[in-house]
């Protein structure tokens, strides 16, 4: 995933944060122990949260000790001890990334390719491991590559469509984390909402670099942009934004249906201000 899953800190009370800042540190420590170092580059706010979701939906509690930090070793922070949670997360992490590795490496050129092709042992190592354990997420993740680069290749200008594959694939995501057949209906929705609103991100996060590469990028294809005109960018975010808007309402109607309370003010936090906040710098970014 991306990084625009995360909370709004400053509207967190201290001890929330903490307890999230401890997931985290516990999921970058669980990356190392299970795929090695270098998968600690992987660590993402996107993957604290599909943690946090795990727990929170099976009634786990966070078990938090102190321990050293991987960066800085003399001083010892809050960290959620190896759970299943952390261990689901993990795996996904590193299917995604093999993933990206080698979409990357198709679309990239020059230097950038090279580092790719090095990289491509590590992230297909991982990827096999974390396949052993968990081989629907490989089905899943490598399913809606396939069907995302399909629809690139057919350079498709519908939004919707263009946001399917990453939306379907998270909901599927979603649903392994609870065998509760009620609350499965309900991550199935909040999933896809959330799978939807992360791809419309970063579609719109790229634009203005995707229309130098001459990338694929479903709001220039909408508007017709091939070349830099001021007027139709201008119009493509405004609409851009208001999709994100939209799939945002949709996506808090599925969760005040989940059954969340173990981090309740955290999750409220990230739905309700982390990913608007998020939304919010990404347009104030590309004003500025």
């Amino acid at each position: 995933m991306f990084g625009y899953i995360r909370p709004a800190k400053g509207d967190l009370k201290v001890k929330e944060f903490e307890l999230y800042r401890s997931v985290y540190c516990g999921l970058c420590k669980q990356l190392g122990r299970a795929y090695g170092p270098f998968a600690r580059m992987t660590l993402s706010y996107d993957f604290a949260f599909l943690s946090l979701l795990h727990m929170s939906v099976n009634g786990q509690k966070a078990r938090i000790a102190k321990q050293c930090c991987f960066v800085n070793p003399l001083k010892k922070k809050n960290c959620c001890l190896q759970n299943p949670s952390l261990e689901f997360s993990a795996a996904a992490a590193m299917v995604m990334l093999y993933y990206k590795v080698v979409d990357n490496i198709q679309d990239s050129k020059g230097f950038k390719k090279c580092g790719y092709f090095l990289l491509k042992p590590f992230a297909k190592s991982a990827y096999k491991k974390a396949c052993r354990v968990y081989p629907q997420l490989g089905n899943i993740i490598g399913d809606c590559m396939k069907r995302q680069a399909e629809l690139e290749h057919m350079d498709v200008s519908s939004i919707d469509r263009a946001a399917e594959p990453t939306a379907q694939a998270l909901s599927q995501i979603c649903m392994l984390l609870t065998q509760r057949p009620e609350q499965k209906r309900v991550l199935e929705r909040f999933g896809y909402c959330l799978g939807r609103w992360v791809y419309l991100m970063d579609a719109f996060d790229d634009m203005e670099e995707d229309l130098k590469n001459k990338n694929y990028n479903p709001f220039l294809l909408r508007f017709g942009i091939i070349e830099p005109d001021e007027q139709k960018i201008k119009q493509a975010k405004e609409y851009a934004v208001g999709a994100l808007n939209l799939t945002l309402g949709e996506l808090a109607n599925a969760y005040v249906l989940l059954d969340v309370k173990a981090f309740e003010p955290i999750f409220y936090n990230i739905v309700y201000l982390g990913l608007p906040l998020a939304q919010r710098q990404t347009l104030i970014k590309k004003e500025n």
